[in-house]
């Protein structure tokens, strides 16, 4: 590639390989993984029947969860509480009271809470108005958090509850099913 400057610069290409990351000169335009300096077999992450299996176990789970009302009911909670009409320090307590409610009615019937990346950005964007605290209720009852990154979450909720959206992240965190669970509210 030829520079402003003058000068002639070598393209940087794709690791041939896997075609993923890129590739080097030293590793004779491998990527690091692909030329033997990574053990791409401690990451279970890359394998996609893996991630199929992680998917399935994430998707029965939350349809437990969907299925005994949850999810119905955090949707009119929220929605209440995020109409317009209260302050902002009530609501917030309103909803996190709420939901640890709904959470030990769960763990007193031997399950678990929590909703899919899916419904919780419908949660954030579709009931009452956007407010930065919002995701900080509904984030962490994500369980798939590592499909975060295929919706219109915010930054800061990506950033913290979603590992960046980041598929090396995913791919460190990531190794056994079930999976770590999703963070725990920041506030």
């Amino acid at each position: 590639m030829l520079l402003r400057s003058g000068k002639f610069k070598e393209l940087i290409a794709k690791c041939y390989v896997c075609n993923e990351f890129y590739g080097n000169k030293k590793y004779k335009y491998k990527c690091s993984a692909c030329y033997g300096g990574v053990n791409m077999h401690s990451y279970p992450w890359r394998d996609e029947v893996f991630r199929n299996r992680v998917n399935e176990w994430a998707g029965k789970k939350i349809t437990i969860s969907n299925v005994a009302g949850g999810l119905r009911t955090l949707k009119q909670i929220v929605r209440r509480a995020y109409d317009g009409t209260q302050g902002r320090l009530y609501r917030f307590a309103i909803c996190k009271d709420l939901i640890t409610k709904i959470q030990q009615h769960y763990k007193e019937h031997e399950m678990e809470f929590y909703i899919s990346a899916k419904d919780g950005e419908e949660l954030l964007k579709r009931t009452g108005q956007e407010y930065p605290e919002k995701f900080h209720l509904i984030c962490p009852l994500v369980l798939d958090w590592w499909n975060m990154k295929n919706y219109s979450y915010s930054a800061a909720a990506l950033c913290y509850y979603g590992h960046f959206g980041d598929e090396m992240a995913f791919c460190q965190k990531i190794k056994s099913i079930p999976p770590p669970p999703p963070h725990e509210c920041m506030i």
